[in-house]
């Protein structure tokens, strides 16, 4: 059963507005880099919403947090640029914070219903091991406010909005591949635009492992198109894309 041909989705690809919800300020390049660049080529409108302000990502002892929130403000515009971000949100919660998901939700609420996008992207709050609360709290809230967008709730933040689908990125449970090949050197320097958490003796291995995957995601991508000798010569990302129908009520979403 094709059930995003069923509930009327277009393809990923083809959206002409999305809105990246990302815990920490390279949580979207790491996830859907490629993806985006692609989108952004394609005369795609990319908005990033930004939610924690990083302070606690750095292990550099001698750096105070409040330097490394400007750096790492300064690292999100230089690798939104190479994506192709057309617009930034920063909501400026504090790394590990004592904020909610409610908190987060409410702050969504307004954007959504002002951007209306055709997708939503964000990191998979429910694969098995994700185990950094901002992670958590950040994907749940942003699938709790596509529902709450398009309801009376907070009546003084626009017009409700339905937002037709879902992409979550670093999930275990992808049913989406997108064919990145393209766009692989852009994903990379993307990433490594964040020096502060890449530029160090770990990024060698950290690109092994970033292409390993993604050529995995290439093959399971051929298999999901019924090539007989699939190849893994490419790269792709994957995600779990849902409409909102299927994030209330709707177990058998795990399995679509």
């Amino acid at each position: 059963m094709d059930i995003q041909r069923i509930l009327g989705m277009k393809p990923l690809t083809d959206v002409k507005s999305v809105l990246c919800v990302q815990p920490h300020p390279d949580d979207n390049e790491v996830g859907a880099g490629g993806t985006l660049a692609r989108l952004a080529a394609n005369g795609c409108l990319v908005y990033y919403v930004t939610v924690t302000d990083g302070r606690y990502g750095g292990s550099e002892s001698a750096v105070s947090a409040e330097a490394l929130v400007r750096v790492r403000q300064a690292e999100l515009r230089r690798a939104g640029e190479m994506v192709g971000v057309v617009h930034h949100h920063e909501l400026s919660f504090e790394d590990l914070g004592n904020y909610s998901e409610s908190d987060v939700m409410s702050a969504l609420i307004p954007i959504l219903r002002d951007k209306r996008p055709e997708a939503v992207m964000t990191v998979d709050p429910w694969a098995p091991y994700e185990a950094h609360p901002d992670h958590q709290k950040v994907g749940r809230a942003v699938a709790a406010a596509v529902l709450a967008a398009n309801s009376s709730i907070h009546a003084d933040s626009g017009q409700p909005y339905n937002t037709p689908m879902v992409a979550f990125y670093a999930t275990a449970y992808p049913n989406t591949y997108v064919d990145i090949t393209d766009f692989w050197d852009v994903k990379l320097a993307s990433i490594l635009a964040h020096e502060s958490q890449f530029a160090n003796d770990e990024w060698p291995l950290l690109v092994q492992y970033f292409e390993h995957q993604a050529r995995q995601y290439y093959g399971a991508m051929q298999m999901a198109q019924g090539v007989a000798e699939p190849l893994t010569a490419g790269f792709a990302e994957a995600f779990k894309v849902l409409s909102p129908r299927q994030l209330h009520f709707f177990p058998a979403a795990l399995h679509m």
